[in-house]
């Protein structure tokens, strides 16, 4: 082979090798991602712990013995249902100490003593026939040296206890402040496994099912979203369900704020939760979902860049409305006529914006207005 021919296969190897470079190149330049916009709702949110406070009865054991309870977890009960018994040699102590408090109740004029004033108010709350009822049914427990376990309420059973019950209290509510609620530990117990109790061992407890609180932390740069006295949406452990809250009272401090909430709906999901993960809704907008990535400023003018049918891209203005941590929820503008292009205004200037459908391109910074890409 001659040096001329030798000389010109390899420039034709090369000159090959480097088109085709050029090409993969120019290839990969043009290749852009792109996202298809459409018409949706976004959810601006506040992500937190809320601490369930619920207006719950607990019941202790007053003996030594072993108890057999009656209801199951979550099951819902009337005021004055025979909950559980305790057998113990002792019961009969016990049990005439209760009669003769219930024959006291029978007996007293006084209608005004406080349930919790200790055992004097015990049965301070009940009727004249809810007490005959419960007197009969301690008077049968004699036979069977069974200590008998009553509701005080009407509500939702549990045996769940997260140590925390004597932190929030229900009547103290309104008067938590930030402080209460940092560094909580919970440490769960279920009595239900328990076959035998000593003397002040917790039982279960009825939960009052009309109503419950659930406050929680808020920085004081959120605050001013909310007021006293309005309504709240909320989404609780990841439940798509919203449920509206009504904001009875905010208790601020220098850089965090309390807010404290009353619900009348969603019990049954919480009634034996304590913290719970929580959204609070801030504000829902309507109108076209823009990844965050895909927005540029050009010209001093906030927008994206858009593929049309004829692969040109062609830059068009945004007017933000919302957004969260991924996307911007932006304006579809007045649209004059179906099908058309909403129209913004922009510094007294009407401009074109997005619709849905477009192709929207993720990666700004490797396109300019009429390049035809792939």
């Amino acid at each position: 082979m001659s040096k001329k021919r030798f000389y010109f296969r390899n420039y034709v190897i090369i000159f090959i090798i480097v088109c085709s470079f050029l090409y993969v190149v120019q290839k990969y330049n043009n290749m852009i991602d792109t996202s298809i916009l459409e018409y949706d709702e976004l959810e601006e949110i506040i992500n937190t712990d809320g601490i369930i406070i619920k207006d719950e009865a607990i019941l202790s054991s007053k003996s030594i013995g072993d108890v057999k309870y009656y209801y199951n977890e979550g099951q819902k009960v009337n005021k004055g249902a025979y909950l559980a018994d305790i057998s113990t040699v002792s019961s009969a102590e016990q049990i005439n100490a209760e009669i003769a408090l219930i024959n006291k109740a029978l007996n007293s004029t006084d209608s005004v003593i406080t349930i919790g004033n200790g055992e004097n108010g015990k049965y301070s709350k009940y009727t004249d026939d809810e007490l005959k009822v419960l007197k009969e049914s301690f008077e049968k427990a004699l036979t069977n040296n069974k200590v008998p376990v009553f509701s005080p309420k009407s509500g939702f059973v549990t045996y769940v206890f997260d140590g925390l019950e004597d932190t929030f209290k229900y009547e103290d509510v309104l008067d938590i402040m930030p402080s209460r609620l940092h560094n909580l530990e919970e440490v769960i117990v279920n009595t239900n496994n328990a076959g035998s109790v000593n003397v002040d061992d917790k039982l279960l407890k009825v939960i009052n099912n009309f109503e419950f609180y659930m406050v929680c932390l808020v920085n004081n740069s959120d605050i001013s979203t909310y007021k006293e006295g309005s309504y709240i949406r909320v989404r609780f452990n990841d439940d798509d369900n919203i449920v509206f809250g009504y904001i009875e009272k905010i208790n601020s401090s220098s850089e965090e704020s309390v807010l404290i909430v009353s619900f009348d709906d969603f019990f049954y999901k919480v009634y034996n939760k304590r913290i719970v993960k929580t959204e609070l809704i801030k504000n829902i907008y309507q109108g076209i979902k823009v990844d965050k990535e895909a927005v540029i400023e050009k010209d001093g003018i906030t927008g994206v860049y858009v593929k049309d049918i004829s692969n040109i891209i062609k830059f068009f203005p945004v007017d933000i409305i919302g957004s969260n941590d991924e996307y911007y929820m932006v304006s579809q503008g007045d649209i004059i006529t179906e099908g058309d292009r909403g129209r913004i205004t922009i510094n007294d200037e009407i401009y074109s914006t997005v619709k849905a459908f477009d192709k929207v391109v993720l990666d700004p910074d490797k396109v300019y207005e009429g390049q035809i890409v792939d």
